[in-house]
């Protein structure tokens, strides 16, 4: 006799504001339906708590996972009896500069967690949408457990970057740029996101979306009061949900096309068990999804698996563009370019559009916000 298939469950509840009272009682509620920390450390066991660090960013920015539900998961770790650690690849920026400028040093120093400075590499095998090598930073092997605790943002290459792409900053060094260099077109690149996150298997997730970021994510987007933190054990079921709140198609969301493609739990609506508050509740209805997820054209590719649309739709990825009055000609810019075609020579970057990938790591990175993407802006002879 054939049972029904096991459903993955994502638990939301509402949370106001980055209070620590508030934060504390939201996440117990979150993680109560999968038995809670306790049930999920040992005593004396590392578990490594990993926020998104995109850059050094202040916690109101809503760049990075909020330095209060990092406090808030540390001292339950601790309560669980396990040895909590904070840790992060933010990419450009040094991983000290960001912890300070994040507020987690803070955190580190209140409540004696331990800092996790990545500082190389170990290979890792997985058997995902091919047979690779991952090489994660070597300081993972020394963790029994991780806490995946990512931030809600939109993301210009995925649509959305959530619970899956957090596990993005577990590799160590230059090799996110390699990357980038070598899977440009997103659900390529969304493909090896998830070949990553199976490599790192988080043992539990949590998205921080109290305050999320819509419009150009990850870092130069505007900050959105959702009120909501949201928790699971597939984070690829977190994201799915994520989506649907913040209204993108699940193929607008190109990790979740890649998570679809495996067949992974939590990647098909009808396989979640939603556990706290009802969807309809949570749902926002003009929540800008950035260059990703407008117009009907997008919606009307995003419907058609054929890769010809799929190709036309990667193709209407918009371009840089520097507005000149807030560049501060710093070349962070064409230092973090996988393919070393931005030229800041002059001053002002210039981009060699037709060997651009879009790849966006310039806009993530340039502090001054000065990088736009402009749809209407395309290579001319």
């Amino acid at each position: 006799m054939m049972t029904e298939k096991e459903k993955t469950i994502v638990a939301i509840e509402k949370c106001r504001r980055y209070e620590s009272t508030e934060v504390i009682e939201a996440l117990k509620k979150i993680i109560q339906p999968f038995g809670g920390l306790k049930a999920m450390i040992s005593p004396g066991q590392k578990v490594l708590i990993k926020p998104n660090l995109l850059a050094a960013a202040a916690p109101a920015e809503a760049v990075t996972t909020h330095p209060i539900i990092i406090k808030a998961l540390v001292e339950m770790v601790h309560e669980a009896g396990g040895e909590a650690y904070i840790g992060d690849n933010p990419g450009s920026d040094d991983q000290q500069q960001t912890l300070e400028i994040s507020g987690l040093k803070a955190i580190i120093e209140q409540t004696s967690a331990k800092a996790l400075i990545f500082s190389g590499n170990s290979e890792q095998q997985v058997f995902g949408f091919q047979e690779r090598i991952i090489p994660l930073a070597r300081e993972l092997e020394q963790m029994d457990l991780i806490i995946n605790a990512a931030k809600l943002k939109t993301h210009a290459l995925t649509g959305l970057t959530g619970a899956v792409k957090n596990n993005y900053g577990c590799l160590h060094g230059k090799i996110k740029k390699r990357y980038h260099m070598e899977h440009p077109l997103p659900l390529d690149f969304s493909r090896l996101l998830i070949d990553i996150y199976l490599a790192v298997k988080p043992a539990f997730s949590i998205l921080d979306a109290i305050v999320a970021m819509e419009g150009t994510g990850p870092r130069r987007g505007k900050p959105r009061q959702l009120g909501l933190l949201m928790a699971s054990t597939s984070a690829v079921a977190l994201d799915s949900i994520a989506a649907e709140i913040a209204g993108f198609l699940p193929a607008q969301v190109t990790t979740i096309a890649a998570a679809r493609e495996l067949k992974l739990p939590g990647a098909f609506f009808e396989d979640i068990e939603i556990r706290g508050l009802k969807l309809e509740e949570c749902r926002v209805k003009d929540f800008d999804r950035g260059p990703g997820g407008h117009g009907k054209i997008s919606r009307l590719i995003a419907s058609f698996p054929l890769a010809y649309f799929r190709n036309l739709l990667y193709a209407r990825r918009p371009y840089p563009t520097v507005d000149s009055e807030r560049c501060v000609e710093c070349g962070i810019c064409a230092d973090n370019c996988p393919l070393q075609v931005i030229d800041c020579s002059s001053g002002i970057p210039e981009f060699e559009l037709y060997e651009y990938i879009r790849c966006y790591c310039c806009q993530e990175h340039c502090a001054e916000g000065a990088i736009k993407l402009e749809h209407n802006r395309f290579p001319s002879s």
